[in-house]
């Protein structure tokens, strides 16, 4: 979280790959473009757009092992940096969250890999404060509560 440059909370909007030529070849970037519907940190977008290395386009294809996949209709939670790279997210997959609603109508956060997350201080460790059953996730808005009094504690030093 600290070394987040944005914070938000929006949904995947397009996903568009496409051709970058270099004086080296070509290579393959995937556009993400997220309607930001919470902004927690350091932006006051109602769009971001983040560029990937790898994806398919003209019939070019390049996969990078373990970058974050998304679809349209994703809800996530996304710590990214602004500055160009392979991959904008804070620590390659750990810094974006999935949110799912609940069948209570509650909105859940989870790992990309479908995991359940009890705290914020569990983001990147193996399986500490995980769980597979979703009912006992954190919900999004507690989740939302505990960065903000992070990010507060944080400016205080």
């Amino acid at each position: 979280m600290n070394q987040a440059e944005v914070i938000f909370v929006g949904d995947v909007v397009d996903v568009r790959p496409y051709r970058l030529r270099t004086r080296t070849g070509t290579l393959v970037k995937t556009r993400v473009t997220f309607r930001v519907d919470d902004a927690v940190y350091g932006t006051s977008s109602l769009v971001e757009v983040f560029d990937f290395l790898g994806g398919e386009a003209e019939g070019y294809g390049l996969a990078v092992e373990g970058m974050p996949k998304f679809a349209v209709g994703d809800r996530e939670v996304v710590f990214a940096h602004r500055k160009a790279s392979i991959n904008p997210i804070v620590g390659f997959t750990q810094g974006v969250l999935r949110v799912r609603r609940d069948s209570g109508g509650v909105d859940r956060v989870f790992t990309l890999e479908g995991i359940s997350l009890l705290r914020p201080e569990s983001i990147g460790s193996p399986t500490s404060g995980l769980r597979m059953a979703p009912e006992s996730s954190m919900t999004l808005s507690d989740f939302r509560s505990r960065i903000v009094m992070a990010l507060a504690e944080a400016r205080k030093r």
